[in-house]
């Protein structure tokens, strides 16, 4: 009977962690820009190259309103159909060549991955709690890092058969959908009676603002890893540029690895798990302009990646518990929005910040990150000492 139980929490956990292996999975098409530019000459680059970022949009919009779909259809279902609406969007440019109708395939992968987007986050507070759900926070980073880099790397492959057939990765999407159907149980919301169900709207209290405010940060400054690493080693002539792909993947499956990792990080430095993380990527950061070669920066970049892992599944560790009851779902789709925002004013946050200086070079873009990643290292630090001593305090009483 234990291991019959045994058994079906393993594929629970399982089942759960799945979601997050296509969840960002919208960018593993970009190889795919140079041949749709070739195909469709009369399209602009700049919309050719939307079909990476546009799912973003739809995206942003369905994350927050998932929590409505949630409370009409229920969670299981709400995963169900969004993970089918991101396969049909996905696949649809493989079987078509009008782009009308893949621009608008694009927009429908953003809005399904938007409506499970949370769920993927939420549903681990659902059923997990304590070290355990710590844990899952962690594999779910690495799900996500894993199944990205997996599909990334297999759209490269197919794309020198046809650019069409990149977009076949999606069909990953079904695997899930009947692991999603076969064991994720009905939530409870579904099989309680209505009088036993906890009413109220959904709220926000300060810690859900401030994890918003930190992650829409976060991502404004981790972005440069993607945005401006190219531009720099051109500015500073490195050998071997090509290298700059593999150095990316490096960094991904190295960031994998600390998620696996987190919870055993969590419980060793607790609270002050992202003062580590955010004093590692500022250090990184500061390096990064004087890496000099393309061994020395994909070493430093892969310090970015591991951070991401570590610091991401502490922001939720923190949410899942601390946000008002009964408004997890609305306080995880409101952080996923804020960095779906912070990815994508990036560039301009960080060139306004360059011009203030004086400065809008690709390598003191890492320089600025670098500054403002130990301001909120210092920020973590002092909310922590802080506690730390109301506690003695108390203690004390």
């Amino acid at each position: 009977m234990e291991k019959q139980k045994n058994s079906k929490n393993g594929l629970l956990k399982l089942t759960i962690l799945s979601i997050s292996l296509m969840i960002s999975a919208a960018s593993a098409i970009s190889v795919t820009l140079p041949m749709i530019k070739n195909q469709f000459p009369d399209i602009s680059a700049a919309t050719v190259e939307s079909l990476v970022t546009i799912p973003s949009f739809s995206m942003m919009i369905f994350i927050l309103l998932s929590s409505l779909i949630i409370k009409t259809i229920g969670r299981k279902k709400t995963v169900v159909l969004g993970l089918v609406l991101a396969f049909i969007g996905g696949v649809i440019p493989a079987f078509v060549t009008n782009f009308q109708l893949i621009f608008l395939s694009r927009l429908i992968l953003g809005a399904g991955t938007g409506i499970y987007n949370s769920l993927a986050i939420s549903l681990i507070g659902d059923h997990f709690e304590g070290e355990t759900q710590q844990k899952m926070l962690g594999y779910q980073t690495a799900f996500s890092t894993l199944g990205t880099s997996f599909v990334t790397f297999l759209a490269g492959i197919l794309v020198s058969y046809s650019w069409h057939y990149s977009y076949l990765v999606y069909f990953f999407t079904l695997p899930v959908v009947v692991m999603v159907t076969l064991f994720l149980p009905q939530d409870k919301k579904e099989s309680v009676k209505e009088d036993n169900v906890p009413k109220g709207k959904q709220t926000v209290n300060s810690l859900v603002i401030f994890s918003c405010v930190m992650m829409f940060l976060f991502f404004v400054l981790v972005m440069n890893i993607y945005t401006k690493t190219s531009t720099l080693i051109v500015d500073e002539n490195y050998a071997n540029q090509g290298f700059l792909g593999t150095t990316l993947t490096i960094g991904s499956l190295i960031g994998a690895v600390g998620g696996f990792l987190y919870s055993h990080i969590k419980n060793l430095f607790k609270g002050f798990t992202p003062v580590l993380a955010l004093c590692a990527v500022a250090i990184a950061y500061f390096l990064v302009p004087h890496a000099g070669n393309m061994t020395v920066l994909t070493i430093i970049l892969t310090i970015g990646f591991l951070v991401v892992s570590l610091f991401i599944p502490y922001m939720y560790d923190i949410l899942l518990p601390g946000a008002p009851e009964n408004s997890s779902n609305l306080a995880v789709s409101l952080a996923m929005v804020s960095c779906n925002l912070g990815s994508f004013f990036s560039p301009y946050i960080i060139q306004a910040l360059g011009s203030l200086v004086g400065n809008t070079t690709s390598a003191f873009s890492f320089t600025i990150g670098g500054i403002i990643f130990a301001g909120m290292a210092v920020v973590f630090l002092l909310i922590n000492v802080t506690k730390s001593k109301s506690m003695m305090v108390t203690t004390e009483k």
